[in-house]
């Protein structure tokens, strides 16, 4: 089993809160986890767009401290840039409000944005899959995390 398939599974699971606990109110170590299994498989999916679009939009936020916390920080630098690139006035508040906005992205936004979807597919060590196998490791485990 590939360690894709491992998160896929773990993701799914009973063993943690992903999709299943309101983000705000799940652990820190679960947060981590849950911002970036939204990112990993939103944007590789359908870029940074689809990643503010959907529900994963509730750990915009969140995923810059969520990749620094693990030590990916070229992830981070690319997200950071993707907030400024999509919210030039700056990330909305609320869930809704992302969301309200990226369904509203013109053009211009889609474009510059996608050249920083291919930085995260081109990464060559794809720390953002790195990052989330370190999450799992018996130290940081965020599975039955209160």
């Amino acid at each position: 089993m590939n360690k894709n398939r491992i998160l896929i599974d773990l993701s799914e699971s009973d063993k943690t809160k992903f999709g299943k606990l309101e983000f705000a109110e799940q652990s820190l170590p679960q947060r981590v986890f849950s911002a970036i299994w939204a990112l990993e498989s939103e944007v590789n999916n359908g870029g940074f767009p689809q990643y503010f679009l959907n529900s994963s939009a509730e750990s915009a936020s969140f995923v810059v401290q969520a990749l620094e916390t693990i030590g990916a920080p070229e992830t981070a630098s690319i997200c950071k840039r993707a907030i400024a690139t999509a919210f030039p006035s700056g990330l909305p508040t609320t869930v809704e409000a992302i969301r309200s906005v990226a369904a509203g992205f013109p053009d211009e936004i889609l474009e510059m944005l996608e050249p920083l979807d291919q930085e995260i597919f081109c990464l060559p060590t794809q720390p953002h899959r790195l990052a989330l196998w370190l999450c799992i490791q018996p130290s940081r485990r965020v599975w039955n995390a209160a």
